[in-house]
């Protein structure tokens, strides 16, 4: 595992002990369900979803809200060293969750519908990596990604 992928999973594990009823969606939730999208993760934002009667602004340093008009509430970004990641929060009344243990620590990771639930709306947007992920998940292969050389 690369220096940069394990601090994203770091950050996710000091996120969750701070929100106990926080998960993990997204391409990060996936991969830590053994879900291989067959692409570098190293650019992937941790994609959280908090319990709205727990969750309150105040306990989350740098904590910024999103008024961008995507699907987040939240984003935080944390800086180590060189080492950086993003964590996008989505309040939600609901925690659907599981426990997970990858490399023997458990991480609380959405549910694999609720996940592939916010992939398609995405690919149905015109996203192209979620629609590629949707394309892996289903074939097991990864389209070749599209190069766009002709607009130079």
């Amino acid at each position: 595992m690369n220096k940069l992928f394990e601090f994203k999973l770091k950050v996710l594990k000091e996120f969750q002990d701070k929100h106990p009823t926080s998960h993990v969606g997204g391409s990060i939730g996936l991969m830590l369900r053994g879900i291989d999208l067959q692409r570098d993760l190293m650019d992937s934002d941790l994609d959280i979803t908090v319990d709205e009667y727990v969750f309150t602004e105040d306990n989350v340093d740098g904590l910024e809200q999103r008024s961008d008009g995507n699907d987040f509430d939240y984003c935080v970004k944390r800086i180590d060293n060189d080492l950086y990641t993003k964590i996008d929060i989505r309040v939600n009344p609901e925690p659907s969750f599981e426990t997970v243990s990858y490399d023997g620590v458990s991480y609380n990771v959405s549910k694999v519908r609720d996940i592939l639930f916010w992939k398609k709306k995405y690919a149905k947007k015109g996203v192209l990596k979620h629609v590629n992920d949707l394309i892996t998940i289903e074939t097991g292969v990864r389209p070749k990604e599209v190069e766009d050389e002709w607009f130079f």
